[in-house]
């Protein structure tokens, strides 16, 4: 769980090398047991992987870690992993004001987060494309970690920020939520199955500063078509001018 906050660059990273150590290990360990049995010809190669590891541990780990993470975006993660440290708990307070202020619904059954639009560089290393990197914990029962990243052109956060407008999108059931995550939402059935199922109603509400969109406030209920009847607009869009502030606070608008 200490690995929560941390960037995923820094976990990826951290993961692979734990891995080659391991393996490392295991090779010497191997290549020991093989040497005291005279089976020499299988201890050389068991050597050979302790070489390829150690090798692997300080140079290929380096490489697939930017190939997978491009150091400009990592550098993004980090700038912001420090700016929001004293912010973020303030910040998932008014989460959950925007959830206290909903009505006519099971408030226990919303959850809720905030996407910061970023520009990120793709893993080609070729130009900037813009896209929202989750920055706070969910203020609810249900969600995943920070800092996973969302495509400009997936998801209703992606929808609302190429719209600059409050969006919403209601699911019966979760065979229809997998079909138009894929039909409307530009999702990849992969994609589709790492994401909660659980949620039938959801809101994008825009967080703008001095009239410029610099991220999205996401709720989303397990009960059906609560938004956006239960959304009152001046509590939202309070909550998220507050989100907005301490945005502005923290250095990164």
């Amino acid at each position: 769980m200490f690995l929560v906050d941390v960037p995923p660059r820094k976990r990826f990273r951290l993961g692979l090398r734990a891995f080659l150590i391991l393996a490392g290990i295991a090779g010497a360990l191997a290549a020991s047991i093989l040497v005291e049995e005279n089976h020499y010809v299988w201890a050389l190669l068991a050597t050979l992987l302790v070489s390829v590891a150690a090798l692997a541990e300080f140079v290929l780990a380096d490489v697939v870690t930017e190939r997978l993470y491009p150091a400009s975006t990592a550098t993004i993660l980090e700038k912001l992993e420090s700016n929001l440290r004293t912010y973020h708990d303030r910040i998932v307070e008014s989460i959950g004001k925007a959830i206290d202020s909903l009505a006519s619904c099971d408030k226990t059954k919303v959850s809720g987060t905030v996407h910061l639009k970023v520009d990120l560089y793709s893993q080609s290393g070729g130009e900037l494309e813009p896209g929202l990197v989750q920055i706070t914990e969910y203020s609810g029962a249900l969600g995943g970690n920070r800092w996973r990243f969302t495509s400009a052109s997936k998801g209703l956060v992606g929808r609302c920020l190429r719209t600059q407008r409050r969006e919403r999108v209601n699911f019966a059931t979760e065979s229809e939520y997998t079909e138009r995550m894929v039909r409307e939402f530009g999702f990849l059935p992969v994609e589709v199955e790492k994401h909660t199922k659980e949620a039938r109603s959801y809101l994008a509400e825009p967080i703008f500063v001095k009239h410029r969109l610099i991220g999205v406030m996401f709720l989303f209920s397990t009960e059906t078509e609560v938004f956006p009847e239960a959304a009152e607009t001046v509590r939202i869009e309070g909550a998220a001018a507050e989100v907005a502030a301490y945005l502005e606070g923290a250095g990164i608008v």
